[in-house]
């Protein structure tokens, strides 16, 4: 490959990841269906764990993209990691038949872990969330939500759809966890 086409290549990466700081992503899934018969109620509490470098002190941020020289840029959500991800614990729990109201004494607690977007000419979102029961100050049951999504980062469009997909992952993930008989014999 010449030096000339290889520079071309790289302005146009650098173009289209210059472009991702001016982006507005809007993290939301696929909204569920509730389930038909109620299973009971719980309170849900979502904790940003992330660490301070990847989002702890700034619920907005998501990941960075890169310049041509491979220099690192923040890039933020329009809304909140904890808020996007409230929203679809919410939604999980509902289509599973769970209500949630903030007094119930059965807490599902979601602590964010990882939440977070890097790469350079190709790039990997990674998420990974601790979903806990805890009744009566007692730990009832852990499992943890894991999920990442590679992707090749040519226009915006890829990279709104790469996170719309990994949210859509993370409710599927949440839905068969909430469904799952050990969380259910932890919530009763």
């Amino acid at each position: 490959m010449t030096k000339r086409r290889v520079l071309l290549i790289q302005l146009v990466v650098a173009m289209a990841v210059g472009s991702a700081g001016c982006a507005k992503l809007v993290l939301q899934h696929t909204p569920l269906n509730p389930a038909a018969q109620k299973a009971g109620t719980v309170a849900l509490v979502v904790n940003n764990a992330r660490p301070a470098e990847r989002g702890a002190e700034n619920e907005l941020l998501v990941g960075r993209t890169r310049n041509l020289y491979g220099m690192p840029i923040k890039f933020e959500a329009e809304n909140s990691v904890v808020d996007a991800l409230r929203a679809l614990y919410t939604d999980a729990l509902a289509n599973a038949g769970y209500g949630t109201d903030p007094n119930a004494p059965t807490q599902v607690v979601v602590d964010i872990k990882t939440f977070f977007m890097d790469g350079y000419m190709g790039y990997k979102i990674e998420t990974l969330s601790l979903v806990r029961v805890v009744a009566g100050g007692t730990e009832k049951y852990q499992k943890e939500i894991l999920q990442n999504n590679g992707f090749a980062f040519k226009t915006n469009k890829d990279l709104y759809k790469a996170y719309d997909q990994l949210m859509d992952m993370i409710a599927k993930q949440a839905v068969d966890t909430f469904n799952s008989p050990e969380f259910r014999a932890s919530v009763q």
